[in-house]
């Protein structure tokens, strides 16, 4: 039965997402017509100018000087206990001089996903979760590449984004069941994000001009047989299961990842997925840092 405030409201109560709203969602996403959220002009510079060999400290400083909030959060960062100043760190040239211009990058793109696409109203528990676990499966990413000999800084971008798709979805959606005067159930909603987050995910990659290799991770990272995709799916994939299973189990150990069909494709052997797995708790701790 409807309550006071529904009937008042002239909204209907449905159990699961309308087909006509379902419909316009997927068609939104075929067509490319989603409303794509845009990083921060500043964060994009930081993360393209730390990409490159030569690039000095002073160039990554200025460039965040010029967003207030993104440099109060980059300092705030790096001088938690995760990065171990030995004094405090009052200059943002100081602050990339201690941590390395590719740290700061990772610190930039994880400001900016945070303050500009990892948002959805009425569902900000939900994407806490979501942001929380995203930062998890990036580090992991990168320790399953630096022991695999893979890119790191890709595994991390990867990993970082491959859940992306998640609060897009849920903006279009929630914006959608609105004009369209309709209420269901929390479940239903997140079941069709669920379902069609890796879709989104990619279409937003690619309106970033994101590597392909980004894309494809982004596309692919639930496939049933990781072991066949490519090397960045098959880590992301990987890196997904540890972050779902250090969230749950404590302490982490090597026998639940034991069957991941991705670890024989990476060639992970047991000593090396022992020394992944003792990586838990230093992850943990810089999932506090950067949420």
């Amino acid at each position: 039965m409807q309550s006071e405030v529904e009937v008042a409201q002239g909204r209907k109560q449905e159990s699961g997402v309308p087909a006509a709203v379902r419909a316009e969602l997927e068609a939104k996403l075929s067509a490319g017509s989603l409303e794509l959220p845009l990083l921060p002009g500043v964060a994009m510079e930081v993360t393209s100018a730390a990409a490159k060999e030569d690039v000095d400290t002073r160039t990554i400083a200025e460039m965040l000087k010029r967003d207030a909030a993104l440099s109060a959060h980059v300092l705030r960062i790096v001088n938690s206990p995760v990065y171990s100043p030995r004094a405090q760190i009052v200059s943002l040239q100081q602050a990339v001089a201690r941590v390395g211009a590719i740290k700061i990058r990772e610190i930039a793109l994880v400001i900016a996903c945070r303050t500009g696409v990892f948002k959805a109203k009425g569902y900000e528990s939900e994407i806490d979760d979501v942001f929380r676990h995203s930062i998890g499966t990036a580090l992991f990413a990168q320790e399953i590449a630096r022991n695999t000999r893979n890119n790191v800084e890709d595994a991390f971008l990867c990993g970082l984004l491959h859940d992306v798709g998640r609060p897009v979805l849920l903006q279009a959606l929630v914006t959608l069941l609105r004009e369209a005067k309709v209420q269901v159930a929390r479940e239903a909603v997140l079941g069709l994000v669920d379902e069609l987050h890796e879709s989104a995910g990619s279409a937003l990659a690619k309106a970033w001009t994101l590597p392909e290799t980004v894309v494809s991770a982004l596309a692919r990272h639930h496939s049933a047989e990781p072991d066949k995709e490519s090397v960045p799916v098959r880590i992301v994939s990987l890196a997904d299961r540890f972050a779902h299973l250090a969230a749950e189990a404590s302490p982490l150990t090597s026998e639940a990842l034991s069957g991941h069909p991705a670890l024989a494709a990476l060639e992970i052997y047991p000593d090396v997925l022992d020394k992944i797995v003792k990586r838990a708790s230093v992850v943990k701790d810089t999932i506090g840092a950067l949420s």
